[in-house]
């Protein structure tokens, strides 16, 4: 390792535990206080870096407190999150309130009525569950920095760190890990557009489910709705569908949060990956997931006598349909799991 890419290293290591605002500023002081150590004091960079300590421990010097739930390193993160996650519940209230309206409508007042009930109640109960989940995700992530005893501020300067010998010399810069290449990085957006339609399918799945069927409207006035999903079994189907969607969702925010491909993200994909499969496997073979009759309630609202052949909704009520949904399902995840052991094998 290069005294160049030593320091790459040892920089990148502090400046990602410290709030994104401050990074930079971080970036070059840190830059700079290694440089005066290296001409002052006459040693070598190895030297100077072992004087400052562990990147971890060195980070906590530039933050202001030390007594948190979610620190500095996650909580650009976290609020970020939350702001999409909230994003995504509000869609969720408006399409799940607007249906909601629709279907119950008898006139103009009615329908508004309706629609601003749903909507206060859908987004206030999406709302808490939401930001329960997401804290409970980062502070899990956070749990092996948090510090038990609390220490005041304190003041210090580079004298101050050969006090600190002894405490670091379990540590060496040659045990830096190394900045992520450019190839592993993970596409933020990609994640973030995840974690969007996970929160609104889940949010509709608990809220609104009857919206996921098909309409049969009798003029300009619904008359009845048939549901693709058990509606009379649904309070046992879904803790079990809004657990995997929770899964996806856990895998995502570690996929964000981290930001590259490595061993941390690689088994967490083949770990929430296989529980994700795994409760496919028992809502599609163990559970009355689907509604039987809904392809004989379609027939029945639209007066089609008989599907053809080429109708998918011929299959419906048989294994073929489950079948073919968990093979989807799998491929999926394979696909999901091998991408991310390839770049992580490769890359990291």
């Amino acid at each position: 390792m290069s005294e160049k890419d030593m320091i790459e290293r040892y920089i990148y290591e502090v400046t990602r535990r410290v709030s994104q605002e401050t990074r930079d500023e971080i970036r070059m002081e840190l830059q700079g206080l290694i440089d005066d150590m290296c001409h002052a004091e006459g040693c070598s960079v190895e030297e100077a870096l072992q004087k400052l300590g562990n990147p971890a421990e060195f980070a906590k010097r530039y933050r202001e407190d030390n007594n948190y739930l979610i620190g500095p390193e996650y909580y650009d993160n976290y609020i970020w999150l939350l702001k999409i996650a909230l994003f995504g519940i509000g869609i969720s209230a408006i399409i799940s309130a607007i249906a909601q309206g629709i279907i119950d409508v008898e006139n103009w007042a009615g329908f508004f009525t309706n629609f601003f009930t749903e909507l206060f109640t859908t987004f206030i109960n999406g709302t808490i569950s939401m930001v329960g989940i997401v804290t409970i995700i980062f502070a899990i992530l956070e749990y092996r920095k948090v510090k038990v005893e609390i220490k005041p501020e304190e003041k210090w300067s580079v004298n101050d760190l050969t006090k600190n010998a002894a405490s670091v010399k379990s540590w060496t810069p040659h045990s830096l890990p190394p900045v992520p290449d450019k190839r592993a990085i993970i596409n933020r957006s990609e994640s973030i557009v995840s974690i969007v339609f996970i929160t609104v399918f889940a949010a509709l799945l608990l809220f609104a489910p009857q919206l996921f069927g098909a309409f049969h409207y009798d003029g300009n006035k619904l008359q009845s709705t048939a549901c693709i999903f058990n509606l009379n079994e649904w309070s046992t189907i879904a803790p079990i569908f809004i657990f995997c969607l929770l899964i996806a969702l856990a895998d995502e925010v570690i996929r964000l949060v981290t930001g590259y491909y490595c061993k941390p993200v690689m088994y967490s994909s083949i770990i929430c990956n296989t529980l994700q499969v795994a409760g496919a496997v028992i809502l599609l073979k163990f559970m009355p997931l689907f509604n039987t009759d809904f392809a004989a309630q379609i027939q029945e609202y639209e007066g089609i006598s008989e599907f053809s052949n080429a109708d998918i909704l011929i299959y419906w009520g048989n294994d073929f349909f489950a079948n073919f949904i968990l093979v989807f399902i799998c491929v999926i995840a394979c696909i999901e799991v091998a991408v991310t052991i390839y770049r992580t094998l490769r890359y990291s």
